[in-house]
């Protein structure tokens, strides 16, 4: 709850001559309420106080705090970019994330198929062998001839 002089400082109203700048601390204890006319036997004269023209000399200067309507957009900024920030990141997570399995994928595939390159360049080069080449001749009814591919070297033709 605020003081009626801190009220007129929040509303920008110039300061009171005589008013008090600043609101005392206060405790939890109280005070034994006396008498009203005990309190008003102690109250200082009117001798005793401040002349008016010492404390209206200089104004005090009030520094006003920041309004919560001045805090909320730049709470609401960072709170935003914040925000925006997690979402790219989370995203660029899952993407990579995506991405790795697209790799563990083709990883896979890439051995698997150079399993059955290998083995397809082995059975190639078994057939290519001049034993394997003989044995499917003979399969296929072909004959040796000793005369086909022999230069007979001298003779005329």
């Amino acid at each position: 709850m605020l003081t009626s002089t801190e009220q007129e400082i929040r509303r920008g109203a110039p300061a009171r001559a005589g008013a008090p700048k600043t609101a005392p601390a206060r405790t939890g204890a109280r005070r034994p309420s006396a008498p009203a006319a005990e309190r008003t036997a102690t109250r200082p004269s009117a001798a005793h106080t401040r002349p008016a023209e010492a404390t209206a000399a200089k104004p005090a200067r009030v520094r006003r705090p920041m309004s919560r309507k001045q805090r909320a957009p730049f709470v609401l900024l960072v709170v935003g970019l914040l925000c925006g920030g997690l979402i790219s990141l989370l995203l660029l997570n899952t993407v990579l994330n995506r991405d790795s399995f697209t790799q563990d994928t083709l990883r896979e595939e890439t051995a698997q198929l150079q399993r059955e390159n290998e083995a397809l360049r082995q059975a190639n080069a078994k057939k290519e062998q001049p034993a394997q080449l003989a044995r499917d001749a003979e399969l296929q009814g072909e004959k040796w001839d000793p005369t086909v591919g022999s230069i007979e070297v001298g003779q005329d033709r």
